[in-house]
């Protein structure tokens, strides 16, 4: 919509003009204004038929609040009646749960039925009217609302969801979803939009004032817009179907067409009617023929008879525009090629230190575009408005939810420091999933950057809400992060949901750790820890020596519902299979203890003298066990369990008749990858391929040394514990 002022997505720092839309009533203005403009519009005409007694309706919904805070849910009612509205026994009968307080609503009046009035009351500040609190909480993937007057009698209801053709900007992003027009059905998409769109995701909205989007009468509906990618030197046609009461005026696609640089003009083009009529009508426009490489963004522009417009996508969506992209794939390499665009989302190609990663907040606009080839000439997939973040040995890509590239909706693109980093990765979540732990998953694509070939990259998935749903798990729950700086439990273990509820479940989880022992300390484990999962996750973490997944690198989850247990997630498997700081060139390290990461683990050259250039110890490999391992490897109950379970993965999974096909397969799918990368990055093809080899070869034997190695040691560590 375009009757108030907004940012032209299409060219950053633009703004679109508005076409001036009926005045806008506050509620300051005052009821007689308000029903003077509703009874002109022929409101009270439309109750009257309907058959309502009350003219409330639901108004707005806050459904998911960014940053999990679920306690800024609301749901606001408006009484568009020329009379007060008595609210006594009203209740919800579909959706959330809740009965109104005996309070009366006056014309022109809104009221909120909240999930906590005091965090309401402390971020939109006092004097908010809240005629009703609500157990549970609102569905992130919408639901139906219904709400009915004290006889059970059904007033208004309204069934969202959180994809199209509903605005995508309430999910998560910080808008709520607002009624354009108050007379309009409330179960139409058409006739609900997003509140004016953040800077950065925190809960906004228009709680207790009129709606940013109100109308005094419905907007023109855009729906079924459709376009198909098109090889260069042919034109794109975009059809869509566009609908109004009282006819259509005009339409038009306005569309632009960017390479590297962000800054190009827009061009309008206006859409004929190829059927229907102006009441109903599919519509039809070309974008001209484009060079091999463009990427094509464009908006439906549609105004009544009236005068009032609609923009589709809408102005506040953080998907701001449609987009394509002029390219043939001829991709029959053995991995996925991308390109990413970052569009004005410019920066240096190194590295970012560790310390700033993650701590800026994420803009909601995204600027990005990664255009995808995938092997086999399969058909173009264009991914835009991304937001796209630097992180170290690469970026971060976070795709919309609706558009996820194999399920994975947030994407590490990395190539980190050694090459061999990039091979062990992917083979260490291989083992840790074989064993039956959730882990991200990954993937190869051959990379350019901004038109700049970089040759092949890894890609992992971040272990977010959507990792969580897959894998079973609860997408409300607390999830930390270990890290290996910090000062103490809550620095050292990152809070990546849930922001506001602070550490208190994992420092009452490690206080009972470390402070109980033997029976006590078994029951407090078993009764809140997935016993089975942590088993699984130490016994591969032994396989392929995890050298950082002890002490930090990992990820664990409590699931909040009652009864749910705490959970590990691995994270950043580079330095495995023979690997850690300062290891061999030939990574022949072979010989990490069973009894590595728990407590009582000495470092063996304790009793010599420490050098300052190792803080663990002098001996390089030695660290000290984490939260978790510690008190749970040294628990004589967990770590029978734990020991049995690593003799059945060492027996199943960690061979070469399971894992040897894997190393195998992977070596001949990068082996081209590596050539091109070298050429690309100025580098010696021969040498490159050479140290590819010979880390293929080091994983081979690390296989085969450290599968000898555990079998050997199992019997002395077992009887141990018996």
């Amino acid at each position: 919509m375009a009757e108030r002022a907004t940012e032209n997505p299409l060219i950053p720092g633009s703004v679109i003009s508005p076409i001036q839309p009926s005045p806008m009533i506050s509620k300051s203005a005052g009821a007689s204004r308000l029903l003077a403009l509703f009874f002109a519009s022929g409101i009270s005409l439309w109750f009257a038929a309907s058959g309502l007694r009350a003219a409330v309706i639901l108004n707005e919904v806050m459904y998911h609040p960014p940053e999990d805070r679920d306690d800024l849910q609301f749901v606001e009612l408006f009484n568009t009646g020329p009379t007060a509205v008595s609210l006594d026994g009203w209740t919800f009968t579909k959706g959330i749960t809740a009965t109104l307080a005996a309070s009366t609503l006056p014309p022109g009046g809104f009221g909120l039925i909240v999930r906590n009035p005091e965090a309401i009351a402390r971020h939109y500040g006092p004097g908010l009217t809240i005629v009703g609190q609500f157990t549970g909480r609102l569905k992130h993937g919408g639901e139906r609302l219904e709400l009915s007057d004290a006889t059970g009698r059904p007033v208004d209801s309204v069934k969202f969801t959180d994809h199209q053709p509903w605005p995508q900007a309430p999910d998560g992003f910080g808008a709520s979803l607002e009624r354009i027009c108050p007379n309009a059905p409330g179960d139409d998409p058409a006739n609900w939009a997003a509140s004016k769109l953040p800077e950065f995701p925190r809960a906004s909205g228009t709680p207790g004032r009129s709606n940013s989007v109100f109308r005094s009468a419905p907007l023109p509906g855009v729906s079924s817009v459709e376009f198909q990618a098109v090889p260069p030197g042919q034109p794109m046609v975009v059809t869509a179907r566009l609908r109004d009461a009282g006819g259509i005026q005009s339409a038009e696609i306005q569309y632009q067409i960017l390479d590297t640089k962000p800054d190009t003009a827009i061009v309008a083009v206006p859409m004929v009617r190829t059927g229907g009529n102006e009441r109903e009508g599919l519509y039809r426009a070309e974008v001209p023929p484009q060079p091999s490489g463009r990427l094509i963004r464009f908006r439906v522009h549609a105004i009544n008879a009236r005068g009032a417009d609609r923009w589709s996508p809408d102005p506040e969506d953080p998907r701001s525009t449609y987009s394509s992209y002029s390219l043939v794939n001829t991709n029959t390499a053995t991995i996925a090629m991308g390109h990413l665009l970052r569009l004005g989302d410019a920066g240096a190609l190194g590295r970012t230190h560790f310390r700033s990663l993650d701590t800026a907040p994420v803009p909601n606009r995204g600027k990005a575009a990664y255009v995808l080839m995938p092997t086999n000439g399969g058909p173009v997939q264009v991914f835009d408005h991304l937001r796209v973040t630097h992180r170290s040995g690469g970026w971060k890509v976070r795709l919309f939810k609706d558009t996820a590239i194999d399920e994975m909706t947030t994407l590490n693109v990395i190539f980190e420091d050694s090459p061999r980093w990039v091979l062990a990765e992917p083979l260490s979540y291989e083992v840790l999933r074989r064993a039956g732990v959730a882990s991200p998953k990954t993937d190869y694509v051959r990379l350019w950057v901004d038109g700049r070939p970089l040759g092949y990259f890894l890609i992992v998935e971040q272990p977010n809400k959507s990792f969580l749903r897959r894998a079973g798990r609860d997408d409300t729950g607390n999830v930390y992060k270990a890290l290996w700086y910090g000062n103490g439990l809550v620095e050292q273990n990152e809070k990546k949901t849930r922001l506001q509820d602070g550490h208190a479940d994992l420092v009452e989880l490690i206080g009972g750790l470390d402070r109980l022992k033997g029976e006590a300390q078994w029951n407090w484990i078993r009764e809140r820890m997935d016993v089975d999962q942590f088993c699984n996750y130490y016994a591969a973490s032994q396989c392929i020596q995890n050298w950082d997944g002890y002490f930090n690198n990992y990820f664990v989850h409590h699931d909040l519902h009652p009864g749910g247990r705490w959970t590990i997630i691995p994270w950043d498997e580079d330095k495995t299979w023979g690997d850690y700081d300062d290891s061999s060139p030939r990574h022949d390290w072979y010989t990490m203890p069973l009894t590595y990461g728990m407590a009582g683990d000495k470092d063996p050259e304790a009793g010599l003298l420490k050098m300052k250039t190792q803080p663990w110890g002098v001996a390089p490999w030695w660290r000290p066990g984490g939260f978790f391992s510690a008190p749970m490897l040294a628990n004589s109950q967990f770590r029978t369990r734990f020991l049995k379970r690593l003799q059945e993965v060492n027996t199943t999974v960690f061979t070469e008749a399971t894992m040897l096909p894997v190393i195998n397969a992977l070596e001949r799918r990068l082996e081209s990858e590596v050539r091109f990368r070298a050429i690309s990055t100025r580098q010696d093809p021969a040498f490159a391929l050479r140290e590819f080899h010979d880390n293929i070869d080091s994983f081979r034997r690390q296989l085969r040394e450290r599968h000898a190695f555990i079998e050997k040691e199992l019997p002395r560590e077992l009887s141990r514990v018996r």
